[in-house]
């Protein structure tokens, strides 16, 4: 029996479960430990508390993310998300103005650093 036979054709992924997410939670928190300044691993946590709708959570780790990297227009972004998601709307507003901002300097100033 082939895969098509055994699998529908309007098959779609299932959304991951809460164990994902506190899986995931619990892997970036070890990498956090092992180096608390890795942006990266900040932003993943982040991420995955506003998936699970751990929003205070989201928020701070946000808040570490753009106080480690000013820069992060996606972590600011996010942010706005989760205000907004929360009814604070002037933060929410506040956090996309300022990521479409450095957005738009980045793309009219490109880096200069080669890849």
């Amino acid at each position: 029996m082939s895969a098509s036979e055994t699998t529908p054709a309007d098959a779609t992924p299932t959304r991951p479960d809460e164990q994902d997410f506190d899986r995931a939670i619990a892997e970036f928190s070890k990498a956090i430990e092992l180096k608390p300044d890795a942006v990266d691993a900040v932003y993943g946590r982040a991420l995955a508390y506003q998936y699970k709708q751990a929003f205070p959570a989201a928020i701070a780790d946000y808040d570490r993310v753009i106080a480690l990297d000013p820069g992060h227009a996606d972590a600011l972004f996010k942010r706005s998300i989760v205000h907004r998601q929360l009814g604070a709307f002037e933060k929410a507003t506040a956090d996309f103005d300022r990521a479409v901002q450095l957005l738009w300097r980045q793309r009219l100033l490109p880096s200069t650093k080669e890849p």
